[in-house]
């Protein structure tokens, strides 16, 4: 999500969601959850439990969180359900945000490069084969449309 959320969390508020130990990771503007909370929540939601419900009873407060907040995990959840990874979060796999560690060993900067590259051939490839499918549909046009 690449957009600031319009209703910031508070200082105390991230101080106090950050303590639950089905929070990953929390800024001012996002919250992610365990992938083990995921699980749990959809299990309950899928059975008839309310949003509300379940992160009242699992120690988050559904208003700090609102409603927006919580529909959006809602959305997501249901789509995370039908994915091949299931409720991963393979965000943190993505090179254009590398880690933060300045102590990164030299075999995982290599790992990552590797991924980088090879995430940049994909995209040169895609991009050949868009290239393509646009000068080929091009051709057709014009063959259709020449003055006779």
């Amino acid at each position: 999500m690449g957009k600031t959320h319009t209703n910031p969390f508070t200082k105390e508020q991230i101080e106090r969601l950050q303590i639950s130990p089905y929070v990953k990771s929390i800024s001012p503007s996002t919250i992610r959850f365990t992938e083990e909370f995921k699980k749990y929540f959809y299990q309950k939601h899928k059975a008839g439990t309310s949003a509300r419900s379940i992160f009242i009873e699992c120690g988050i407060d559904p208003d700090v969180l609102g409603q927006k907040r919580i529909d959006g995990f809602c959305y997501t959840l249901n789509k995370y359900a039908k994915r091949e990874e299931g409720f991963s979060d393979n965000r943190q796999h993505n090179y254009r945000h590398p880690p933060n560690d300045g102590d990164i060993t030299v075999e995982n900067r290599v790992k990552q490069l590797e991924h980088e590259l090879a995430y940049t051939r994909q995209e040169v490839e895609f991009l050949k084969k868009l290239q393509m499918a646009d000068m080929e549909a091009r051709k057709q046009w014009e063959s259709k449309h020449q003055p006779k």
